[in-house]
């Protein structure tokens, strides 16, 4: 189904850049001059690959986690301070137990990546809508989630790494652009101090020398490894910097 895709990223990723980007190699959830903060936090989209990795390196790093699932039993991990909420997407119960008296919400939540021409539901889109409803309502106000450079920043400029995963996206996968595109809509108006950690081909089986971002200004790389988007979604936990930024993160 993605071989297009697969191939266009490899052709990509073999071409040099010489990026001027930040470096982050710092420990999960340190902020320098500031140290680890205990955070309360929920992380949506938990049983999948990155958000497997975001509750593991987030209990490692002392936090409270609150895990939310749609199925029973899909989360095999077991910690004295995770807790696991099992429930739909858009319940607004379940949704109002996962994020009462937490301190910040993640979603690790992706849509599927189908190349059929027609889009008949978004149900990301629809969960981002139930999640920032609930956060308005009730709190916090810290909300950090997950997407493509599909979803523009005020800081992007014309190349590789901002444009062309859109191009792509919308010629090959119709429903993904589309979800990408009411989800920065819902963030953009939302009012909450957010953070859109984007990526490009999650598919790198190394970590590499830890990771770098690009706010979309400068250049970066076409790929990174789902552990280094987990390691960068956690830190945003405490970067107040990256509120209302997109950063775009890859292997160094």
């Amino acid at each position: 189904m993605c071989w297009i895709y697969d191939i266009y990223v490899i052709l990509l990723v073999e071409q040099s850049f010489f990026p001027c980007y930040i470096n982050f190699t710092t420990s999960v959830g340190y902020t320098k001059g500031v140290g680890i903060k205990k955070v309360k936090v929920t992380i949506f989209g938990a049983t999948g690959q990155i958000g497997q990795l975001l509750v593991t390196q987030a209990l490692q790093a002392g936090y409270e986690v609150t895990a939310y699932s749609r199925r029973p039993n899909a989360l095999n991990i077991e910690h004295e301070k995770l807790q696991i909420i099992v429930g739909d997407l858009t319940d607004q119960g379940k949704l109002r137990e996962a994020i009462l008296e937490r301190d910040v919400v993640v979603s690790a939540l992706g849509p599927v990546l189908s190349m059929k021409r027609q889009v008949l539901d978004l149900p990301i889109a629809e969960a981002h809508k139930a999640i920032i409803s609930v956060m308005k309502e009730y709190g916090p106000k810290r909300f950090i989630t997950l997407a493509t450079p599909t979803i523009s920043a005020k800081e992007d400029v014309k190349q590789l790494i901002t444009q062309l995963p859109s191009i792509m996206a919308k010629l090959l996968f119709p429903t993904g652009y589309a979800e990408m595109k009411a989800i920065e809509k819902l963030i953009k108006n939302s009012k909450l101090d957010w953070t859109v950690v984007r990526i490009i081909n999650p598919n790198v089986k190394t970590n590499g020398n830890g990771y770098s971002v690009s706010l979309g200004d400068t250049k970066g790389k076409m790929n990174v490894s789902r552990y280094n988007v987990a390691k960068c979604m956690l830190e945003a936990t405490q970067k107040d910097e990256w509120v209302h930024k997109m950063p775009i993160v890859f292997n160094n």
